[in-house]
Protein backbone atom coordinates (compact mmCIF):
# COMPACT_ATOMS: atom_id res chain seq x y z
CA UNK A 1 0.00 0.00 0.00
CA UNK A 2 0.84 3.08 -1.20
CA UNK A 3 0.30 6.46 1.05
CA UNK A 4 0.56 9.65 -0.49
CA UNK A 5 1.29 13.27 1.77
CA UNK A 6 0.93 16.58 0.10
CA UNK A 7 3.57 18.86 0.68
CA UNK A 8 3.95 22.46 -0.27
CA UNK A 9 7.18 23.60 -2.28
CA UNK A 10 7.76 26.97 -1.51
CA UNK A 11 8.08 29.09 -4.56
CA UNK A 12 6.72 31.67 -6.41
CA UNK A 13 3.97 29.48 -8.41
CA UNK A 14 3.72 27.27 -4.88
CA UNK A 15 3.34 24.58 -6.36
CA UNK A 16 1.97 21.34 -4.40
CA UNK A 17 4.17 17.88 -4.93
CA UNK A 18 3.05 14.28 -3.72
CA UNK A 19 5.51 12.59 -2.04
CA UNK A 20 5.08 8.58 -1.29
CA UNK A 21 5.02 7.23 2.27
CA UNK A 22 8.29 5.67 1.65
CA UNK A 23 10.53 8.66 0.58
CA UNK A 24 9.35 9.65 4.55
CA UNK A 25 9.18 6.73 6.58
CA UNK A 26 12.92 5.03 6.43
CA UNK A 27 13.42 1.55 7.01
CA UNK A 28 12.04 1.08 10.79
CA UNK A 29 9.22 2.66 10.39
CA UNK A 30 11.39 6.00 11.43
CA UNK A 31 8.97 9.08 10.73
CA UNK A 32 10.33 12.09 9.06
CA UNK A 33 9.72 15.54 11.66
CA UNK A 34 8.05 17.22 8.12
CA UNK A 35 4.76 15.00 9.29
CA UNK A 36 2.44 15.97 12.27
CA UNK A 37 1.94 13.56 14.90
CA UNK A 38 -1.39 13.26 14.52
CA UNK A 39 -0.37 11.96 10.38
CA UNK A 40 2.46 10.22 12.22
CA UNK A 41 -0.14 8.17 14.66
CA UNK A 42 -2.64 7.91 11.97
CA UNK A 43 -0.26 6.14 9.73
CA UNK A 44 1.71 4.02 12.41
CA UNK A 45 -2.45 2.76 12.53
CA UNK A 46 -3.09 1.89 8.84
CA UNK A 47 0.89 0.34 8.73
CA UNK A 48 -0.38 -2.41 11.98
CA UNK A 49 -3.71 -2.87 10.09
CA UNK A 50 -2.43 -3.97 7.39
CA UNK A 51 0.50 -6.36 9.26
CA UNK A 52 -2.24 -7.48 11.25
CA UNK A 53 -4.31 -8.31 7.94
CA UNK A 54 -1.83 -10.09 5.69
CA UNK A 55 -0.58 -12.25 9.15
CA UNK A 56 -1.50 -16.16 9.19
CA UNK A 57 -1.84 -18.54 12.23
CA UNK A 58 0.42 -21.25 12.24
CA UNK A 59 -0.46 -24.34 14.81
CA UNK A 60 0.16 -27.44 16.03
CA UNK A 61 -1.62 -30.36 15.09
CA UNK A 62 -2.61 -30.91 18.25
CA UNK A 63 -4.05 -27.18 19.19
CA UNK A 64 -6.19 -26.95 15.49
CA UNK A 65 -9.90 -27.13 16.20
CA UNK A 66 -10.51 -29.22 13.27
CA UNK A 67 -13.85 -30.48 14.65
CA UNK A 68 -14.91 -27.03 15.55
CA UNK A 69 -14.37 -25.65 12.65
CA UNK A 70 -16.02 -28.59 10.40
CA UNK A 71 -19.37 -28.72 11.98
CA UNK A 72 -19.23 -24.37 11.85
CA UNK A 73 -19.53 -24.93 7.92
CA UNK A 74 -22.45 -22.99 6.52
CA UNK A 75 -22.07 -23.80 2.93
CA UNK A 76 -19.60 -26.01 1.80
CA UNK A 77 -16.10 -28.03 2.61
CA UNK A 78 -13.69 -29.42 0.21
CA UNK A 79 -10.81 -31.38 1.29
CA UNK A 80 -7.74 -33.14 -0.44
CA UNK A 81 -6.02 -35.17 1.13
CA UNK A 82 -3.66 -38.29 1.48
CA UNK A 83 -6.26 -40.03 3.48
CA UNK A 84 -8.81 -39.19 5.45
CA UNK A 85 -7.28 -40.60 8.74
CA UNK A 86 -4.17 -38.68 8.25
CA UNK A 87 -6.26 -35.06 9.03
CA UNK A 88 -8.84 -36.58 11.30
CA UNK A 89 -8.71 -38.14 15.23
CA UNK A 90 -12.46 -38.72 15.15
CA UNK A 91 -14.87 -40.59 13.78
CA UNK A 92 -15.11 -38.60 10.15
CA UNK A 93 -18.23 -40.41 8.96
CA UNK A 94 -20.87 -39.71 11.82
CA UNK A 95 -19.34 -35.98 11.44
CA UNK A 96 -20.16 -36.04 7.68
CA UNK A 97 -23.82 -37.14 7.93
CA UNK A 98 -24.18 -34.61 10.60
CA UNK A 99 -23.34 -31.87 8.27
CA UNK A 100 -25.07 -33.04 5.42
CA UNK A 101 -28.21 -33.45 7.20
CA UNK A 102 -27.88 -29.56 7.15
CA UNK A 103 -27.59 -29.61 3.57
CA UNK A 104 -23.96 -28.39 3.55
CA UNK A 105 -21.96 -29.79 0.43
CA UNK A 106 -19.05 -32.24 0.64
CA UNK A 107 -16.46 -32.81 -1.63
CA UNK A 108 -13.44 -35.10 -1.03
CA UNK A 109 -10.20 -35.44 -2.77
CA UNK A 110 -8.22 -38.66 -2.42
CA UNK A 111 -5.33 -40.22 -3.67
CA UNK A 112 -6.16 -43.14 -5.58
CA UNK A 113 -5.11 -46.29 -3.97
CA UNK A 114 -4.27 -47.81 -7.61
CA UNK A 115 -1.79 -44.67 -7.96
CA UNK A 116 1.47 -45.79 -9.24
CA UNK A 117 2.85 -42.80 -7.32
CA UNK A 118 1.94 -44.44 -3.75
CA UNK A 119 5.59 -45.95 -3.10
CA UNK A 120 7.07 -41.79 -3.55
CA UNK A 121 3.72 -40.43 -1.28
CA UNK A 122 5.47 -42.83 1.49
CA UNK A 123 8.28 -40.93 1.58
CA UNK A 124 7.19 -37.67 1.23
CA UNK A 125 4.60 -38.06 3.84
CA UNK A 126 6.36 -41.00 5.94
CA UNK A 127 3.04 -42.72 6.22
CA UNK A 128 3.86 -46.66 5.68
CA UNK A 129 0.95 -48.39 5.37
CA UNK A 130 -1.00 -45.63 2.79
CA UNK A 131 -3.01 -48.42 0.64
CA UNK A 132 -4.05 -50.15 3.86
CA UNK A 133 -5.14 -46.73 5.44
CA UNK A 134 -6.53 -45.61 1.62
CA UNK A 135 -8.76 -48.97 1.40
CA UNK A 136 -10.24 -48.92 4.72
CA UNK A 137 -10.87 -45.15 4.21
CA UNK A 138 -12.80 -45.64 0.78
CA UNK A 139 -14.63 -48.24 2.19
CA UNK A 140 -15.88 -46.31 4.67
CA UNK A 141 -17.13 -43.58 2.88
CA UNK A 142 -18.17 -45.63 -0.15
CA UNK A 143 -20.76 -47.43 2.91
CA UNK A 144 -21.86 -44.12 3.92
CA UNK A 145 -22.86 -42.74 0.83
CA UNK A 146 -24.53 -46.46 -0.65
CA UNK A 147 -26.27 -47.41 2.67
CA UNK A 148 -26.44 -44.18 5.06
CA UNK A 149 -27.08 -41.12 3.07
CA UNK A 150 -31.02 -39.56 1.39
CA UNK A 151 -31.26 -38.65 -1.74
CA UNK A 152 -30.78 -34.50 -1.20
CA UNK A 153 -27.38 -35.76 0.55
CA UNK A 154 -26.15 -37.78 -1.77
CA UNK A 155 -26.47 -34.62 -4.29
CA UNK A 156 -24.13 -32.81 -1.68
CA UNK A 157 -21.47 -35.50 -1.10
CA UNK A 158 -18.52 -35.79 -4.23
CA UNK A 159 -15.70 -38.28 -4.08
CA UNK A 160 -12.64 -37.82 -6.37
CA UNK A 161 -9.67 -40.03 -6.84
CA UNK A 162 -6.09 -38.11 -7.82
CA UNK A 163 -3.28 -39.82 -9.31
CA UNK A 164 -0.50 -36.95 -8.83
CA UNK A 165 1.67 -35.99 -5.49
CA UNK A 166 -0.36 -33.72 -3.94
CA UNK A 167 1.93 -31.36 -1.40
CA UNK A 168 -0.28 -31.06 1.44
CA UNK A 169 -3.60 -31.66 3.14
CA UNK A 170 -6.42 -28.67 2.83
CA UNK A 171 -9.30 -28.62 4.35
CA UNK A 172 -11.15 -25.38 2.77
CA UNK A 173 -14.58 -24.17 4.39
CA UNK A 174 -17.47 -21.82 2.92
CA UNK A 175 -14.99 -20.51 0.68
CA UNK A 176 -17.92 -18.34 -0.80
CA UNK A 177 -18.54 -16.74 2.30
CA UNK A 178 -16.22 -13.67 2.94
CA UNK A 179 -17.01 -14.04 6.53
CA UNK A 180 -16.88 -17.64 7.51
CA UNK A 181 -14.13 -18.91 5.06
CA UNK A 182 -11.48 -20.60 6.80
CA UNK A 183 -8.60 -22.50 4.91
CA UNK A 184 -6.32 -25.61 7.18
CA UNK A 185 -3.38 -25.99 5.63
CA UNK A 186 -0.49 -28.94 6.42
CA UNK A 187 2.20 -28.73 4.05
CA UNK A 188 4.31 -32.13 3.46
CA UNK A 189 7.86 -31.88 4.29
CA UNK A 190 10.01 -34.09 3.17
CA UNK A 191 10.78 -37.09 5.77
CA UNK A 192 8.93 -35.39 8.44
CA UNK A 193 5.85 -37.38 10.31
CA UNK A 194 2.94 -35.78 10.61
CA UNK A 195 2.82 -35.27 14.23
CA UNK A 196 5.99 -32.95 14.05
CA UNK A 197 4.43 -30.49 10.84
CA UNK A 198 2.52 -27.44 11.45
CA UNK A 199 -0.78 -26.61 10.48
CA UNK A 200 -1.40 -22.81 8.64
CA UNK A 201 -4.60 -21.49 9.03
CA UNK A 202 -6.09 -19.05 6.91
CA UNK A 203 -9.14 -16.63 6.67
CA UNK A 204 -10.79 -15.33 3.51
CA UNK A 205 -11.14 -12.05 5.54
CA UNK A 206 -7.77 -11.36 6.16
CA UNK A 207 -6.22 -13.31 3.49
CA UNK A 208 -8.30 -12.79 0.76
CA UNK A 209 -5.65 -13.23 -2.28
CA UNK A 210 -3.74 -16.30 -0.61
CA UNK A 211 -7.26 -18.14 0.19
CA UNK A 212 -8.26 -17.68 -3.19
CA UNK A 213 -5.21 -18.90 -4.53
CA UNK A 214 -5.41 -22.26 -3.03
CA UNK A 215 -8.66 -22.49 -4.03
CA UNK A 216 -8.01 -22.20 -7.16
CA UNK A 217 -5.45 -24.59 -6.60
CA UNK A 218 -8.34 -27.33 -5.22
CA UNK A 219 -10.21 -26.78 -8.25
CA UNK A 220 -7.87 -27.57 -10.96
CA UNK A 221 -6.83 -31.06 -9.10
CA UNK A 222 -10.77 -31.45 -8.41
CA UNK A 223 -11.25 -30.43 -12.49
CA UNK A 224 -8.48 -33.17 -13.39
CA UNK A 225 -9.64 -36.11 -11.36
CA UNK A 226 -12.52 -38.88 -11.72
CA UNK A 227 -15.35 -39.38 -9.82
CA UNK A 228 -14.58 -42.18 -7.28
CA UNK A 229 -17.32 -45.38 -7.78
CA UNK A 230 -18.00 -46.96 -5.23
CA UNK A 231 -19.00 -50.90 -5.47
CA UNK A 232 -20.56 -52.66 -3.39
CA UNK A 233 -18.05 -55.18 -3.15
CA UNK A 234 -16.05 -52.63 -1.48
CA UNK A 235 -18.24 -52.51 1.12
Amino acid sequence: MVIYIKKSIFNPINKVSILPLENIIEKGSNISSSISPFMTSKIRDILKKENREDSIDVFSKENVKVFDILVGAKKEICIACISLDQIFSFNYIEVFKSILKNNVKIKILICDPKSELIEHLKYLTVYPHIEETLTSCLSRLCNMKIISLSTNELRNFEIRAYKTILTHNVIIIDQGIEVNGIILIEHFLFGIKSPNRKVIQLHKRKNPILFDNYYKSFLRLWDTSPEYSCEWEEL
